[in-house]
């Protein structure tokens, strides 16, 4: 066992590049791999800086310094280690780092299944050494330069001229000892990278702290993150976009550390606990083109139903059919738009943390008449689940002998970790990795969807614990992470398989993957201004690494703050968010909060309606492109250095600027926020704004500023009391509203998602599509100070 411990621990210091073997093309590319002698390196005594066993001028001590302290020097001890350097296509370039004689993790690339393409295009390389006896391997629009002693790493984009990563080796403390060796491997594998003096890193999956990433030191592991506060993350991803133009995926499940600058000036640490570093780098000026070539070799969503753009409407919980039904009438009775009631665990018999799918009829009745009640109200029903079994269930024994249930080393069941039991029973945890068992969860989704079920809601997954053996053999550093992409993908896959429309899954756990299997939702946020808040910032990293559909619980999911005022602003926020969804611990329905919330939240929710042409093109856009459809300023904004950092506000689409008011009273807010560069118009006031400026105005609670760039082509539908979900508006007329000077042709898509393109010659429109068309012009006005 010692000498386990000891293999785990220690930490090898790449050190001299002995041999460069260049391959031709594999399953893994065109490349090198280089054979890296290493020495056994361990922190000095203050904890700052490396030593190994070699002479104290080969590591560059300053012995000359007076006050040297007395150095514990360990013993030399040297270890083989392999980069291996390939293409994955003309701009993405894969480099693991790992031991020579240790078989890869992923040595196609997709054995963890985050990415679903190894490569996407055949990209040649030639190697060469300069004068600095450095080795360069250069394929498609990428160089890498390796320095042979001491060991370095460079990564060039040739089309711009821009070094995209170098390791930061020379950087020491004032005794020589390095700070940050450019490689570092072991029981955990690290490269350290320099940070340009601009350079600005946003990402690492569904993070609620500020977007750009520089100052923070993140552990990337998936977690039940207890709210938005805690400083864990439900759906992590290491996975992030650096202003220097490229976008990084390390491919692995084993957790991450991120150190952006926070304990070493100038330095962005990578760390995987666990034996190698597999490091994807997709050169990316814009950041959308790199997003568009990292979703080529993870996925993409599909777009779902038009109906998932609705009004999503839940609580936790409704405990009858005959409560629904009543929320359902009275949904219509008011004029509130709503296409989906969600129903939470009390559809089961046994319904605290245990999935078996067995319905409880004593509650919910017949479940394809329950769900053809909502139907003639115009609803759907959206379903809960998690991946967990109770010993309570009927269903445990039966997948406890079938060999379902993940075991830990021993062989024995294992039980959730991380999210509290609420009577002590352990609860299990279905092993997607079998493919009985995957097939068995996802058979039991088929009568719900034969009786109509829309969505099953895919909450937890967060809870595997470490020590787990899985049917599949994936490695128990690796496992955890990657449940939830395999439990949300099994749920995806059976929707698909037994209704054949696009799936719909709404997924609270994630990991870098995630994203092709729509749509994510922001957790459990707190029912305050600060909850609001960072949920919002959730959103922007999230888009900015696992692109695709995200959505939020409008009002919060726990707390009892939640003011009418703060309603209303959530509610406004979420009917701009890509997909629309109140849920909660505690009422959510618009009446519950009084007649003025009501009204005004009832505005917002036609308003999202009278735009459900418009988010029908970014959904399209989206799957597409891979480009998410809330986006952050630096998404559409890129060489806008003021928009990168803004995280207050967002861009559904690439036509409208969204600025959230967080704030829980009634009176005017005084916002103040961000307009990138060219010409505005708010939505609502027909204001008119001219960027780049800091603008500033008071915000009363009836609206939130909503501004369409200039150029925009807007499709909306008129919406009035009549209107009771998305079926009605499927054949309704569009109005193409033009912002600025309009004269173009555009491509769109209709609700069949059938492809026509319109032409705008002054006031006049052309096109062949059957859908009836008009054009509203809005005359720009002079712009607003």
């Amino acid at each position: 066992m010692g000498e386990e411990m000891s293999a785990l621990t220690e930490r090898y210091m790449l050190r001299e590049v002995e041999e460069v073997t260049a391959h031709p093309d594999t399953t893994a590319g065109h490349g090198v791999t280089a054979r890296v002698r290493a020495v056994l390196c361990q922190p000095g005594a203050d904890g700052f800086g490396y030593l190994t066993g070699e002479t104290l001028a080969e590591q560059g001590i300053e012995t000359s310094m007076p006050n040297l302290p007395e150095l514990d020097i360990p013993p030399l001890l040297t270890r083989e280690f392999a980069v291996d350097v390939r293409w994955a296509g003309p701009e993405v370039v894969r480099i693991t780092i790992g031991a020579a004689d240790r078989q890869r993790s992923a040595p196609t690339g997709t054995e963890h299944g985050i990415l679903v393409t190894p490569k996407y295009a055949e990209t040649s390389t030639t190697v060469e050494q300069d004068e600095h006896d450095v080795v360069v391997v250069s394929g498609g629009r990428l160089r890498v330069r390796l320095g042979r002693r001491p060991f370095s790493l460079e990564v060039q984009d040739t089309a711009t001229g821009a070094t995209l990563i170098s390791t930061a080796g020379k950087l020491r403390q004032v005794a020589g000892l390095p700070i940050s060796p450019a490689a570092t491997a072991g029981g955990t594998t690290a490269v350290n990278l320099e940070l340009g003096p601009d350079e600005e890193i946003l990402g690492f999956g569904e993070q609620f702290g500020r977007s750009v990433k520089n100052g923070q030191r993140l552990r990337l592991r998936v977690e039940d993150a207890l709210g938005t506060g805690t400083g864990m993350a439900y759906k992590p991803a290491p996975v992030w976009y650096s202003t220097a133009g490229y976008l990084a995926l390390i491919n692995t499940g084993a957790v991450v550390n991120a150190d952006v600058g926070h304990s070493r000036n100038g330095v962005f640490g990578v760390e995987a606990e666990c034996g190698e570093l597999d490091l994807y780098l997709i050169a990316g000026p814009e950041p959308k083109q790199a997003l568009t070539t990292y979703t080529r070799l993870t996925g993409r969503g599909a777009v779902p139903p038009v109906w998932a753009f609705g009004y999503w409407l839940g609580r936790c919980r409704y405990h009858s059919a005959s409560q629904m039904e009543e929320i359902g009438r009275t949904l219509r009775e008011l004029g509130v738009p709503c296409d989906i009631l969600h129903l939470d665990p009390d559809w089961l018999v046994v319904d605290r943390l245990n999935c078996d799918f067995i319905w409880n009829t004593d509650r919910f009745g017949d479940r394809a008449e329950f769900i053809t009640a909502l139907e003639r109200l115009g609803l759907r029903l959206s379903v809960w689940e998690l991946p967990y079994l109770d010993p309570a269930s009927p269903r445990y024994a039966e997948a406890a002998e079938r060999g379902y249930l993940i075991t830990d080393a021993d062989g024995e069941i294992a039980t959730i970790a991380g999210t509290p039991v609420p009577d002590g029973r352990p609860r299990a945890l279905l092993d997607f990795t079998s493919p009985e068992a995957r097939r068995w969860w996802q058979d039991l989704h088929g009568p719900f969807l034969d009786d109509g079920v829309a969505v099953f809601k895919t909450d937890f997954g967060e809870g595997l614990p470490d020590d787990v053996r899985l049917a599949g053999g994936t490695g128990a550093e690796h496992a955890h992470n990657l449940y939830p992409l395999r439990y949300n993908g099994a749920v995806s896959e059976a929707i698909a398989e037994k209704t054949g429309r696009a799936p719909l899954v709404w997924g609270r756990s994630g990991w870098a993957g995630s994203h092709r299997y729509p749509a994510q939702w922001g957790g459990d946020a707190e029912s305050t201004v600060s909850g609001m808040r960072a949920t919002l910032r959730g959103g922007l990293s999230h888009a900015m690494s696992m692109p695709g559909l995200w959505g939020h619980d409008i009002g919060g999911f726990f707390g009892p703050e939640l003011t009418p005022e703060l309603y209303v602003r959530w509610t406004q926020f979420g009917a701009l968010s890509p997909l629309m969804r109140a849920h909660g611990l505690r009422p959510r329905e618009p009446w519950e909060f009084g007649e003025h919330a009501l009204d005004i939240a009832r505005e917002w929710i036609r308003l999202r309606y009278s735009l459900l042409p418009y988010l029908w093109q970014a959904a399209h856009e989206s799957a597409e492109h891979g480009w998410p459809m809330l986006r952050p300023l630096a998404l559409e904004f890129p060489d806008d250095d003021l928009a990168t950092a803004r995280d207050d506000a967002f861009l559904l689409g690439s036509d409208l600027l969204v600025v959230p008011v967080f704030d829980d009273g009634g009176e005017p807010v005084r916002r103040r926020f961000y307009i990138p560069r060219g010409g505005w118009t708010d939505l609502v006031t027909g204001d008119r704004h001219e960027g780049p400026a800091l603008h500033e105005e008071f915000v009363p609670l009836e609206r939130i500023p909503v501004l369409v760039r200039d150029g925009a082509l807007l499709p909306r539908l008129v919406v009035d009391e009549h209107v009771r979900n998305t079926d009605d508006l499927l054949g309704a007329p569009w109005e193409l509203h033009a912002y600025g000077d309009v004269s173009t042709a555009a491509t769109f898509f209709d609700f069949r998602s059938r492809p026509f393109t319109v032409e705008v010659n002054g006031d006049q429109l052309a096109t062949g599509s059957s859908t009836q068309l008009s054009l509203v012009r809005h005359t720009p006005q002079e712009a607003r100070s």
